[in-house]
């Protein structure tokens, strides 16, 4: 039953970047509670950089249609459950990462800085975190391999 969900939600957030991209961006104007339930519903209206939106969702898709690498490293099924935290099973704090086990403010190499992800606030906190995105695509299952970590060269984490 619960991979039904998964599978019901994820669908719902591919149907929901589907018409983003099929309305060039206009559809979240007129359903704003609805995308905003879905990508930010922690977030308050005004710390949503809605301009800043269109151009990085274009970048991000196209980059995960051209390039092979990402789209190797960055695969999740349909029924896959979400997760909000990465997998300590999988991988791991390496022991000489300065920073706090839970964040990444130290490391000038962030995924989501090196993406001027405009979901990030001016705390570089998350505002997308907890969210049906954040959980059910990439961010909330940051890293699970060795290929994702060496994709964004990132410092903190190693295979476990």
């Amino acid at each position: 039953m619960d991979k039904i969900k998964y599978i019901i939600i994820r669908v719902y957030l591919y149907k929901l970047l589907l018409l983003f991209f099929l309305t060039g961006g206009l559809l979240p104007v007129i359903l704003l509670p609805a995308y905003k339930h879905a990508f930010f519903p922690h977030a308050r209206y005004r710390d949503i950089k809605f301009l800043a939106l269109w151009p990085f969702a274009y970048k991000i898709i196209w980059r995960s249609f051209t390039d092979k690498t990402y789209r190797t490293a960055f695969t999740v099924k349909i029924s896959t459950p979400p997760r909000i935290h990465t997998d300590t099973s999988l991988t791991r704090v390496k022991q000489n990462w300065n920073g706090g086990p839970d964040d990444c403010d130290q490391c000038k190499a962030a995924c989501c800085s090196v993406l001027k992800c405009p979901l990030l606030d001016g705390n570089n906190r998350c505002l997308s975190y907890g969210s049906l995105f954040f959980g059910y695509l990439h961010c909330g299952r940051f890293p699970e391999t060795q290929q994702q970590i060496d994709y964004y060269q990132c410092p903190k984490w190693e295979v476990g």
